[in-house]
Protein backbone atom coordinates (compact mmCIF):
# COMPACT_ATOMS: atom_id res chain seq x y z
CA UNK A 1 0.00 0.00 0.00
CA UNK A 2 1.44 3.73 -0.79
CA UNK A 3 2.40 5.82 2.17
CA UNK A 4 -0.33 7.50 3.46
CA UNK A 5 0.36 11.34 3.67
CA UNK A 6 -0.74 13.66 6.55
CA UNK A 7 -3.33 16.07 5.87
CA UNK A 8 -1.36 19.76 5.84
CA UNK A 9 -4.99 21.49 6.76
CA UNK A 10 -6.35 19.60 9.75
CA UNK A 11 -9.62 22.05 9.98
CA UNK A 12 -10.52 21.42 6.68
CA UNK A 13 -13.15 19.28 6.10
CA UNK A 14 -12.74 15.67 4.23
CA UNK A 15 -14.31 14.60 0.71
CA UNK A 16 -16.26 12.11 -0.20
CA UNK A 17 -15.46 11.15 -3.51
CA UNK A 18 -17.93 8.73 -5.29
CA UNK A 19 -17.23 7.16 -8.37
CA UNK A 20 -20.04 6.58 -10.94
CA UNK A 21 -21.91 3.91 -9.93
CA UNK A 22 -21.92 5.27 -6.45
CA UNK A 23 -24.57 7.70 -6.89
CA UNK A 24 -27.10 6.66 -4.06
CA UNK A 25 -27.93 8.77 -1.13
CA UNK A 26 -27.79 6.42 1.41
CA UNK A 27 -24.07 5.25 1.84
CA UNK A 28 -22.95 5.70 5.18
CA UNK A 29 -19.80 7.65 3.45
CA UNK A 30 -22.22 10.26 2.71
CA UNK A 31 -24.33 9.89 6.19
CA UNK A 32 -21.58 9.12 8.53
CA UNK A 33 -19.97 12.66 7.51
CA UNK A 34 -22.63 15.49 6.43
CA UNK A 35 -19.79 18.31 6.62
CA UNK A 36 -17.39 16.85 4.15
CA UNK A 37 -17.05 17.94 0.86
CA UNK A 38 -18.88 15.88 -2.09
CA UNK A 39 -16.36 15.32 -4.97
CA UNK A 40 -18.03 14.09 -8.26
CA UNK A 41 -16.05 13.63 -11.81
CA UNK A 42 -16.63 13.15 -15.02
CA UNK A 43 -13.43 11.99 -16.74
CA UNK A 44 -12.86 12.10 -20.93
CA UNK A 45 -9.56 9.51 -20.12
CA UNK A 46 -13.05 7.26 -18.87
CA UNK A 47 -15.26 7.70 -21.43
CA UNK A 48 -12.15 7.02 -23.90
CA UNK A 49 -11.03 4.36 -22.55
CA UNK A 50 -13.25 2.59 -25.03
CA UNK A 51 -15.82 3.56 -27.57
CA UNK A 52 -18.50 3.77 -25.20
CA UNK A 53 -22.17 3.81 -26.86
CA UNK A 54 -22.54 7.43 -26.28
CA UNK A 55 -26.11 6.35 -24.98
CA UNK A 56 -24.65 5.12 -22.07
CA UNK A 57 -22.13 8.23 -21.59
CA UNK A 58 -25.40 10.19 -21.36
CA UNK A 59 -27.01 7.96 -18.92
CA UNK A 60 -23.77 8.56 -16.67
CA UNK A 61 -23.22 11.66 -16.49
CA UNK A 62 -26.84 12.78 -16.78
CA UNK A 63 -27.12 10.82 -13.79
CA UNK A 64 -24.16 11.96 -11.86
CA UNK A 65 -24.89 16.36 -12.78
CA UNK A 66 -28.54 15.08 -11.50
CA UNK A 67 -27.15 13.81 -8.05
CA UNK A 68 -24.99 16.71 -7.72
CA UNK A 69 -28.25 19.00 -8.11
CA UNK A 70 -30.14 16.40 -5.35
CA UNK A 71 -26.93 16.95 -3.01
CA UNK A 72 -26.59 20.69 -3.37
CA UNK A 73 -30.35 21.08 -2.80
CA UNK A 74 -30.20 19.22 0.54
CA UNK A 75 -27.68 21.38 1.87
CA UNK A 76 -24.24 19.36 0.53
CA UNK A 77 -21.21 21.09 -1.13
CA UNK A 78 -20.47 19.66 -3.69
CA UNK A 79 -17.22 19.81 -6.00
CA UNK A 80 -18.79 18.69 -9.57
CA UNK A 81 -16.29 18.70 -12.49
CA UNK A 82 -18.39 18.27 -15.47
CA UNK A 83 -17.53 17.39 -19.27
CA UNK A 84 -17.58 20.46 -21.21
CA UNK A 85 -18.04 20.53 -25.13
CA UNK A 86 -14.43 22.09 -25.57
CA UNK A 87 -11.44 20.98 -23.51
CA UNK A 88 -9.90 17.84 -21.52
CA UNK A 89 -10.84 16.80 -18.16
CA UNK A 90 -9.55 13.83 -16.18
CA UNK A 91 -10.38 12.23 -12.80
CA UNK A 92 -6.29 13.29 -11.53
CA UNK A 93 -6.64 17.41 -12.78
CA UNK A 94 -9.71 17.22 -10.76
CA UNK A 95 -8.58 16.20 -7.64
CA UNK A 96 -5.19 18.15 -7.88
CA UNK A 97 -7.72 21.50 -8.94
CA UNK A 98 -10.38 20.38 -5.56
CA UNK A 99 -7.22 20.40 -3.03
CA UNK A 100 -6.12 23.15 -4.21
CA UNK A 101 -9.32 25.04 -3.67
CA UNK A 102 -10.50 23.83 -0.76
CA UNK A 103 -7.58 22.41 1.30
CA UNK A 104 -9.08 19.07 1.63
CA UNK A 105 -6.36 16.54 1.43
CA UNK A 106 -8.47 13.64 3.03
CA UNK A 107 -10.48 11.85 0.63
CA UNK A 108 -13.43 9.34 1.96
CA UNK A 109 -13.75 6.51 -0.70
CA UNK A 110 -16.64 3.78 -1.06
CA UNK A 111 -14.71 0.59 -1.85
CA UNK A 112 -14.80 0.71 -5.70
CA UNK A 113 -16.86 -1.95 -7.44
CA UNK A 114 -13.94 -2.47 -10.26
CA UNK A 115 -10.32 -4.10 -9.59
CA UNK A 116 -8.88 -1.93 -12.14
CA UNK A 117 -10.25 1.57 -10.57
CA UNK A 118 -8.62 -0.10 -6.58
CA UNK A 119 -5.57 -0.36 -8.16
CA UNK A 120 -5.38 3.36 -9.67
CA UNK A 121 -7.15 4.82 -6.73
CA UNK A 122 -4.16 3.23 -4.79
CA UNK A 123 -1.25 5.66 -7.14
CA UNK A 124 -3.19 8.27 -5.76
CA UNK A 125 -1.58 9.21 -2.23
CA UNK A 126 1.57 9.81 -3.18
CA UNK A 127 1.41 10.80 -6.53
CA UNK A 128 -0.89 13.43 -4.92
CA UNK A 129 -0.30 14.40 -1.80
CA UNK A 130 -3.44 13.25 -0.41
CA UNK A 131 -4.63 10.24 2.18
CA UNK A 132 -7.51 7.92 1.17
CA UNK A 133 -9.72 6.04 3.50
CA UNK A 134 -11.97 2.92 1.90
CA UNK A 135 -15.43 2.74 3.39
CA UNK A 136 -17.56 -0.99 2.68
CA UNK A 137 -20.03 -0.64 -0.45
CA UNK A 138 -23.27 -1.18 1.04
CA UNK A 139 -24.65 -1.32 -3.06
CA UNK A 140 -23.87 -4.87 -2.65
CA UNK A 141 -25.34 -7.55 -0.60
CA UNK A 142 -22.08 -9.43 -0.24
CA UNK A 143 -18.75 -9.35 1.75
CA UNK A 144 -16.16 -9.76 -1.36
CA UNK A 145 -13.60 -11.74 0.74
CA UNK A 146 -15.92 -14.08 2.28
CA UNK A 147 -17.30 -14.94 -0.59
CA UNK A 148 -13.45 -15.32 -2.37
CA UNK A 149 -12.57 -17.59 0.69
CA UNK A 150 -15.75 -19.76 -0.60
CA UNK A 151 -14.77 -19.84 -4.24
CA UNK A 152 -11.12 -20.48 -3.87
CA UNK A 153 -11.57 -23.42 -1.88
CA UNK A 154 -13.65 -24.76 -4.68
CA UNK A 155 -12.73 -25.79 -8.70
CA UNK A 156 -16.52 -24.49 -10.15
CA UNK A 157 -18.16 -22.54 -7.17
CA UNK A 158 -21.81 -23.04 -8.15
CA UNK A 159 -24.21 -20.33 -8.09
CA UNK A 160 -26.93 -22.11 -7.02
CA UNK A 161 -25.28 -23.04 -3.49
CA UNK A 162 -24.28 -19.23 -3.22
CA UNK A 163 -28.14 -17.97 -3.96
CA UNK A 164 -29.47 -20.54 -1.39
CA UNK A 165 -27.19 -19.67 1.16
CA UNK A 166 -27.46 -15.85 0.38
CA UNK A 167 -31.38 -16.74 0.53
CA UNK A 168 -31.34 -17.86 3.89
CA UNK A 169 -29.04 -14.91 5.08
CA UNK A 170 -31.17 -12.22 3.92
CA UNK A 171 -34.68 -13.70 4.44
CA UNK A 172 -35.70 -13.62 1.07
CA UNK A 173 -38.91 -16.00 -0.37
CA UNK A 174 -37.98 -17.77 2.98
CA UNK A 175 -40.92 -19.83 5.15
CA UNK A 176 -38.40 -20.27 8.11
CA UNK A 177 -35.72 -22.31 6.91
CA UNK A 178 -37.26 -23.72 3.93
CA UNK A 179 -38.07 -21.27 0.91
CA UNK A 180 -41.35 -20.50 0.08
CA UNK A 181 -43.16 -22.57 -2.60
CA UNK A 182 -40.84 -26.05 -1.10
CA UNK A 183 -38.94 -25.65 -4.09
CA UNK A 184 -35.22 -22.97 -4.19
CA UNK A 185 -35.74 -22.23 -8.19
CA UNK A 186 -38.95 -22.63 -11.01
CA UNK A 187 -36.73 -22.49 -13.73
CA UNK A 188 -38.84 -25.37 -15.59
CA UNK A 189 -41.51 -22.79 -15.67
CA UNK A 190 -39.51 -19.99 -16.89
CA UNK A 191 -39.21 -21.31 -20.65
CA UNK A 192 -42.07 -20.42 -22.44
CA UNK A 193 -41.77 -19.23 -25.94
CA UNK A 194 -43.43 -16.03 -26.42
CA UNK A 195 -46.88 -16.90 -26.91
CA UNK A 196 -48.53 -14.50 -30.32
CA UNK A 197 -50.90 -11.92 -29.44
CA UNK A 198 -49.85 -11.36 -25.53
CA UNK A 199 -50.19 -7.96 -24.76
CA UNK A 200 -46.51 -6.73 -24.12
CA UNK A 201 -46.87 -3.55 -21.54
CA UNK A 202 -44.57 -0.50 -22.29
CA UNK A 203 -41.19 0.69 -20.17
CA UNK A 204 -41.63 3.86 -18.84
CA UNK A 205 -39.63 6.45 -20.74
CA UNK A 206 -38.81 10.12 -20.04
CA UNK A 207 -38.72 13.11 -22.03
CA UNK A 208 -34.75 14.04 -21.44
CA UNK A 209 -34.91 17.39 -19.57
CA UNK A 210 -32.79 20.84 -19.58
CA UNK A 211 -29.55 19.27 -18.16
CA UNK A 212 -30.07 15.65 -20.10
CA UNK A 213 -30.30 17.35 -22.77
CA UNK A 214 -27.13 19.62 -22.22
CA UNK A 215 -25.48 16.19 -21.43
CA UNK A 216 -26.35 14.97 -24.80
CA UNK A 217 -25.08 17.58 -27.06
CA UNK A 218 -21.96 17.58 -25.15
CA UNK A 219 -21.64 13.82 -25.74
CA UNK A 220 -22.66 13.91 -29.15
CA UNK A 221 -19.84 16.60 -29.80
CA UNK A 222 -17.20 15.01 -28.05
CA UNK A 223 -17.30 11.22 -28.57
CA UNK A 224 -18.95 11.60 -32.70
CA UNK A 225 -16.66 8.40 -33.20
CA UNK A 226 -18.13 6.30 -30.97
CA UNK A 227 -20.89 3.69 -32.19
CA UNK A 228 -24.58 4.60 -31.63
CA UNK A 229 -25.84 7.96 -30.96
CA UNK A 230 -27.35 9.99 -28.54
CA UNK A 231 -30.72 10.27 -30.54
CA UNK A 232 -33.77 9.10 -28.67
CA UNK A 233 -32.22 8.62 -25.47
CA UNK A 234 -34.77 8.67 -22.86
CA UNK A 235 -33.95 6.65 -19.95
CA UNK A 236 -34.56 7.57 -16.22
CA UNK A 237 -31.44 9.75 -14.56
CA UNK A 238 -33.07 10.48 -11.26
CA UNK A 239 -34.00 8.69 -8.14
CA UNK A 240 -37.57 10.26 -8.59
CA UNK A 241 -37.86 8.47 -12.24
CA UNK A 242 -35.80 5.44 -11.14
CA UNK A 243 -38.96 4.67 -8.51
CA UNK A 244 -41.49 5.18 -11.16
CA UNK A 245 -39.92 2.76 -13.23
CA UNK A 246 -39.59 0.21 -10.56
CA UNK A 247 -43.23 0.81 -9.42
CA UNK A 248 -44.32 0.23 -13.10
CA UNK A 249 -41.78 -2.86 -13.52
CA UNK A 250 -43.51 -4.60 -10.52
CA UNK A 251 -47.33 -4.02 -11.65
CA UNK A 252 -46.72 -4.53 -15.27
CA UNK A 253 -44.13 -6.74 -16.08
CA UNK A 254 -43.04 -8.61 -13.11
CA UNK A 255 -46.28 -11.10 -13.48
CA UNK A 256 -45.51 -12.22 -16.82
CA UNK A 257 -41.74 -12.29 -16.21
CA UNK A 258 -41.16 -15.55 -15.33
CA UNK A 259 -43.24 -17.20 -18.15
CA UNK A 260 -41.45 -14.89 -20.86
CA UNK A 261 -37.73 -14.48 -18.98
CA UNK A 262 -36.31 -16.81 -22.14
CA UNK A 263 -38.07 -15.52 -24.68
CA UNK A 264 -36.94 -13.36 -27.85
CA UNK A 265 -39.09 -10.94 -29.93
CA UNK A 266 -38.85 -9.11 -32.32
CA UNK A 267 -38.89 -5.39 -31.89
CA UNK A 268 -39.46 -6.11 -28.24
CA UNK A 269 -35.65 -5.44 -26.95
CA UNK A 270 -36.86 -5.06 -22.85
CA UNK A 271 -39.99 -7.53 -23.41
CA UNK A 272 -41.14 -8.54 -19.69
CA UNK A 273 -37.59 -7.93 -18.40
CA UNK A 274 -37.40 -5.33 -15.55
CA UNK A 275 -34.70 -2.75 -17.56
CA UNK A 276 -33.54 -1.73 -13.77
CA UNK A 277 -30.06 -3.16 -14.30
CA UNK A 278 -28.74 0.78 -15.49
CA UNK A 279 -30.08 1.77 -12.13
CA UNK A 280 -28.96 -0.39 -9.81
CA UNK A 281 -25.54 -0.47 -11.56
CA UNK A 282 -24.98 2.80 -10.83
CA UNK A 283 -26.86 3.19 -7.25
CA UNK A 284 -29.74 5.20 -8.17
CA UNK A 285 -31.82 1.93 -6.43
CA UNK A 286 -30.67 -0.72 -4.24
CA UNK A 287 -30.73 -4.05 -4.68
CA UNK A 288 -32.40 -4.82 -1.27
CA UNK A 289 -35.19 -2.63 -1.84
CA UNK A 290 -35.70 -4.07 -5.63
CA UNK A 291 -35.84 -7.61 -4.16
CA UNK A 292 -38.14 -6.50 -1.09
CA UNK A 293 -40.80 -5.09 -3.73
CA UNK A 294 -40.97 -7.96 -5.50
CA UNK A 295 -41.47 -10.05 -2.77
CA UNK A 296 -43.96 -7.65 -1.75
CA UNK A 297 -45.72 -8.00 -5.11
CA UNK A 298 -45.95 -12.18 -4.36
CA UNK A 299 -47.42 -11.38 -0.76
CA UNK A 300 -50.40 -9.21 -2.30
CA UNK A 301 -50.92 -11.88 -4.36
CA UNK A 302 -50.02 -9.67 -7.84
CA UNK A 303 -47.31 -11.49 -9.24
CA UNK A 304 -46.69 -15.64 -9.21
CA UNK A 305 -44.00 -17.02 -7.19
CA UNK A 306 -42.64 -18.11 -10.41
CA UNK A 307 -42.10 -15.27 -11.69
CA UNK A 308 -41.27 -13.31 -8.35
CA UNK A 309 -38.17 -15.97 -7.61
CA UNK A 310 -37.10 -15.75 -10.89
CA UNK A 311 -36.28 -12.15 -10.67
CA UNK A 312 -34.85 -11.92 -7.16
CA UNK A 313 -32.44 -14.95 -8.66
CA UNK A 314 -31.07 -12.23 -11.21
CA UNK A 315 -30.37 -10.31 -8.66
CA UNK A 316 -29.89 -11.65 -5.52
CA UNK A 317 -28.25 -14.68 -6.93
CA UNK A 318 -26.40 -13.62 -9.98
CA UNK A 319 -25.73 -10.07 -9.80
CA UNK A 320 -24.14 -10.83 -6.55
CA UNK A 321 -22.58 -14.43 -7.70
CA UNK A 322 -20.62 -13.01 -10.01
CA UNK A 323 -19.73 -9.31 -8.06
CA UNK A 324 -17.71 -12.08 -6.11
CA UNK A 325 -15.93 -14.52 -8.96
CA UNK A 326 -14.91 -10.96 -10.00
CA UNK A 327 -13.06 -10.14 -6.74
CA UNK A 328 -12.41 -13.47 -6.51
CA UNK A 329 -10.32 -13.87 -9.40
CA UNK A 330 -9.33 -10.80 -10.49
CA UNK A 331 -6.96 -9.43 -12.23
CA UNK A 332 -6.01 -12.39 -14.44
CA UNK A 333 -9.80 -13.70 -14.56
CA UNK A 334 -10.50 -11.18 -17.51
CA UNK A 335 -7.52 -12.20 -19.45
CA UNK A 336 -7.86 -16.28 -19.25
CA UNK A 337 -8.68 -17.49 -22.79
CA UNK A 338 -9.24 -21.28 -21.86
CA UNK A 339 -9.79 -22.38 -25.58
CA UNK A 340 -6.58 -20.19 -26.46
CA UNK A 341 -9.28 -18.29 -29.05
CA UNK A 342 -7.25 -15.16 -31.45
CA UNK A 343 -9.99 -14.48 -33.89
CA UNK A 344 -10.34 -10.34 -33.81
CA UNK A 345 -14.13 -8.90 -33.30
CA UNK A 346 -16.14 -8.90 -36.86
CA UNK A 347 -16.78 -5.56 -37.90
CA UNK A 348 -20.58 -6.72 -37.90
CA UNK A 349 -20.77 -6.66 -33.78
CA UNK A 350 -20.56 -2.45 -34.57
CA UNK A 351 -22.91 -2.13 -37.64
CA UNK A 352 -25.46 -5.18 -36.95
CA UNK A 353 -25.26 -5.66 -40.91
CA UNK A 354 -25.76 -9.10 -40.98
CA UNK A 355 -28.06 -11.93 -42.72
CA UNK A 356 -28.60 -13.68 -39.60
CA UNK A 357 -31.63 -12.48 -38.61
CA UNK A 358 -31.23 -13.35 -34.69
CA UNK A 359 -27.86 -11.79 -34.53
CA UNK A 360 -29.16 -8.74 -36.39
CA UNK A 361 -32.24 -8.08 -34.33
CA UNK A 362 -30.34 -8.51 -31.02
CA UNK A 363 -27.31 -6.07 -32.54
CA UNK A 364 -29.70 -3.43 -33.82
CA UNK A 365 -31.60 -3.43 -30.40
CA UNK A 366 -27.98 -2.41 -28.90
CA UNK A 367 -27.05 -0.19 -31.47
CA UNK A 368 -30.11 1.69 -30.90
CA UNK A 369 -30.73 1.24 -27.23
CA UNK A 370 -27.42 0.17 -26.09
CA UNK A 371 -29.34 -2.46 -24.52
CA UNK A 372 -30.50 -5.90 -25.07
CA UNK A 373 -31.54 -8.41 -22.18
CA UNK A 374 -29.69 -11.46 -20.77
CA UNK A 375 -30.62 -14.42 -22.98
CA UNK A 376 -30.00 -12.56 -26.22
CA UNK A 377 -26.93 -11.57 -24.58
CA UNK A 378 -26.39 -15.22 -23.47
CA UNK A 379 -27.81 -17.58 -26.58
CA UNK A 380 -27.46 -15.06 -29.13
CA UNK A 381 -24.63 -12.29 -28.94
CA UNK A 382 -21.79 -14.83 -26.89
CA UNK A 383 -22.99 -18.09 -28.31
CA UNK A 384 -22.47 -16.73 -31.73
CA UNK A 385 -19.14 -15.54 -31.12
CA UNK A 386 -17.91 -19.04 -28.97
CA UNK A 387 -18.94 -20.79 -31.70
CA UNK A 388 -16.72 -18.94 -34.59
CA UNK A 389 -13.70 -18.40 -32.11
CA UNK A 390 -13.68 -14.89 -31.41
CA UNK A 391 -10.85 -13.45 -28.83
CA UNK A 392 -13.17 -13.60 -25.22
CA UNK A 393 -11.11 -10.06 -24.66
CA UNK A 394 -12.25 -8.41 -27.49
CA UNK A 395 -16.28 -9.52 -27.37
CA UNK A 396 -15.76 -8.85 -23.52
CA UNK A 397 -14.49 -5.33 -24.39
CA UNK A 398 -17.49 -5.07 -26.98
CA UNK A 399 -19.74 -5.62 -24.36
CA UNK A 400 -18.74 -3.16 -21.80
CA UNK A 401 -18.64 -0.31 -24.44
CA UNK A 402 -21.76 -0.91 -25.76
CA UNK A 403 -24.07 -1.65 -23.26
CA UNK A 404 -25.94 0.81 -20.59
CA UNK A 405 -25.90 -1.18 -17.68
CA UNK A 406 -22.20 -2.47 -18.21
CA UNK A 407 -19.52 -2.07 -15.41
CA UNK A 408 -16.20 -4.29 -15.55
CA UNK A 409 -17.61 -6.12 -12.35
CA UNK A 410 -20.87 -7.20 -14.27
CA UNK A 411 -19.54 -7.84 -17.81
CA UNK A 412 -16.10 -10.11 -17.24
CA UNK A 413 -17.75 -13.08 -15.17
CA UNK A 414 -20.99 -12.75 -17.68
CA UNK A 415 -18.88 -12.66 -20.87
CA UNK A 416 -15.41 -14.49 -20.13
CA UNK A 417 -17.19 -16.97 -17.98
CA UNK A 418 -20.41 -17.68 -17.95
CA UNK A 419 -21.28 -16.48 -22.14
CA UNK A 420 -18.12 -17.99 -23.98
CA UNK A 421 -17.20 -20.41 -21.13
CA UNK A 422 -13.40 -19.07 -21.30
CA UNK A 423 -12.52 -19.16 -17.72
CA UNK A 424 -12.19 -22.88 -17.71
CA UNK A 425 -15.11 -23.31 -15.97
CA UNK A 426 -14.75 -21.38 -12.63
CA UNK A 427 -18.21 -19.83 -13.95
CA UNK A 428 -20.10 -22.23 -15.15
CA UNK A 429 -19.95 -26.51 -15.70
CA UNK A 430 -20.40 -26.09 -19.51
CA UNK A 431 -20.34 -23.94 -22.56
CA UNK A 432 -23.48 -22.28 -23.00
CA UNK A 433 -23.57 -22.76 -27.23
CA UNK A 434 -26.66 -23.89 -29.01
CA UNK A 435 -27.77 -24.75 -32.43
CA UNK A 436 -30.46 -22.51 -34.62
CA UNK A 437 -33.01 -25.04 -32.72
CA UNK A 438 -32.97 -23.43 -29.27
CA UNK A 439 -33.09 -20.18 -31.28
CA UNK A 440 -36.23 -21.16 -33.12
CA UNK A 441 -37.91 -22.40 -30.15
CA UNK A 442 -37.46 -19.07 -27.65
CA UNK A 443 -37.98 -16.87 -30.75
CA UNK A 444 -39.71 -15.94 -33.97
CA UNK A 445 -36.24 -14.41 -34.88
CA UNK A 446 -36.03 -17.59 -37.52
CA UNK A 447 -39.14 -17.06 -39.55
CA UNK A 448 -38.10 -14.16 -41.35
CA UNK A 449 -34.61 -15.08 -42.06
CA UNK A 450 -32.86 -16.16 -45.30
CA UNK A 451 -31.11 -18.98 -43.38
CA UNK A 452 -33.29 -22.33 -43.02
CA UNK A 453 -33.08 -23.55 -39.02
CA UNK A 454 -33.68 -27.13 -39.81
CA UNK A 455 -30.57 -27.54 -42.42
CA UNK A 456 -27.29 -28.12 -40.94
CA UNK A 457 -25.68 -28.44 -44.31
CA UNK A 458 -26.05 -26.10 -47.82
CA UNK A 459 -25.98 -22.84 -48.79
CA UNK A 460 -29.38 -22.05 -46.86
CA UNK A 461 -28.65 -23.73 -43.88
CA UNK A 462 -28.23 -22.06 -40.52
CA UNK A 463 -24.81 -20.91 -39.71
CA UNK A 464 -25.71 -21.38 -36.12
CA UNK A 465 -26.56 -25.63 -36.88
CA UNK A 466 -23.35 -26.31 -38.91
CA UNK A 467 -21.27 -23.83 -36.23
CA UNK A 468 -22.64 -25.74 -33.38
CA UNK A 469 -21.90 -29.15 -33.86
CA UNK A 470 -18.46 -28.54 -35.41
CA UNK A 471 -17.75 -26.52 -32.43
CA UNK A 472 -18.88 -29.88 -30.38
CA UNK A 473 -16.88 -32.24 -32.96
CA UNK A 474 -14.07 -30.19 -32.07
CA UNK A 475 -14.02 -30.21 -28.64
CA UNK A 476 -15.33 -33.62 -27.89
CA UNK A 477 -12.85 -34.74 -25.88
CA UNK A 478 -13.37 -31.93 -23.65
CA UNK A 479 -17.07 -32.57 -22.86
CA UNK A 480 -17.28 -36.25 -23.71
CA UNK A 481 -17.90 -36.71 -19.45
CA UNK A 482 -19.58 -34.19 -18.60
CA UNK A 483 -22.90 -35.36 -17.39
CA UNK A 484 -24.47 -32.02 -18.28
CA UNK A 485 -23.80 -32.55 -21.95
CA UNK A 486 -24.29 -36.17 -22.45
CA UNK A 487 -27.24 -35.80 -24.57
CA UNK A 488 -25.41 -33.73 -26.95
CA UNK A 489 -22.43 -36.24 -27.52
CA UNK A 490 -25.19 -38.97 -28.28
CA UNK A 491 -26.23 -36.54 -31.09
CA UNK A 492 -23.04 -35.98 -32.22
CA UNK A 493 -21.95 -39.77 -32.32
CA UNK A 494 -25.17 -40.33 -35.07
CA UNK A 495 -23.89 -37.44 -37.45
CA UNK A 496 -22.30 -39.47 -40.97
CA UNK A 497 -18.64 -38.47 -40.90
CA UNK A 498 -19.28 -37.17 -44.47
CA UNK A 499 -21.90 -34.66 -43.09
CA UNK A 500 -19.23 -33.83 -40.39
CA UNK A 501 -16.77 -32.91 -43.21
CA UNK A 502 -19.03 -30.63 -45.13
CA UNK A 503 -19.99 -29.19 -41.84
CA UNK A 504 -16.46 -28.55 -41.02
CA UNK A 505 -15.46 -26.69 -44.31
CA UNK A 506 -19.35 -25.03 -44.30
CA UNK A 507 -18.31 -23.48 -41.21
CA UNK A 508 -14.25 -22.53 -42.03
CA UNK A 509 -16.29 -20.65 -44.93
CA UNK A 510 -18.60 -18.47 -42.85
CA UNK A 511 -16.17 -17.95 -40.06
CA UNK A 512 -13.00 -16.71 -43.21
CA UNK A 513 -16.03 -14.61 -44.54
CA UNK A 514 -16.56 -12.47 -41.19
CA UNK A 515 -13.95 -10.14 -41.26
CA UNK A 516 -12.80 -8.49 -38.64
CA UNK A 517 -12.02 -5.12 -37.09
CA UNK A 518 -9.57 -3.90 -34.00
CA UNK A 519 -10.66 -2.76 -30.74
CA UNK A 520 -9.56 -0.05 -28.30
CA UNK A 521 -7.76 -1.16 -25.37
CA UNK A 522 -8.71 -1.27 -21.56
CA UNK A 523 -7.60 1.79 -19.90
CA UNK A 524 -8.29 3.08 -16.15
CA UNK A 525 -10.59 5.72 -15.41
Amino acid sequence: MPTKKKSTHPSVPPTVWLMEDQLSHTLPALVDNPSAYVLLTESDRNYRSLPFHPKRIVFLVAAIRHFARELQDAGRDVAHFALKPEGYLDSIAAVREHVKRTGSRKFIVVEPSEYHTRAWLDTLPDQLGITIDYVPNTLFLTDRDTFADWARSLKSPLMEHFYRRTRKQHNVLMDGAEPIGGAWNFDKENRKPFKPGTLVPKHKTFAPDDITQTVMRVVARRFPTHYGTVDGFDLPVTRQHALICLDDFMKHRLPRFGDYEDAMVTGQPVLFHSFLSPLINAGILAPMEVIRAAEDQYARGHAPLNAVEGFVRQILGWREFVYGIYWSFMPTYRTRNARNNTRSLPQLFWTGETNLNCLKQTLSSVIEHAYSHHIQRLMILSNFATLTGINPQAVNDWFYAMYVDSHDWVVTPNVVGMGMNADGGTMATKPYVSSGAYINRMSDYCKSCKYNVKERTGENACPFNHLYWTFMHRYRSAYARNPRMTMMMKQLDRIDPTEMQDMLRQSQHFIDALGATATSAHNDA
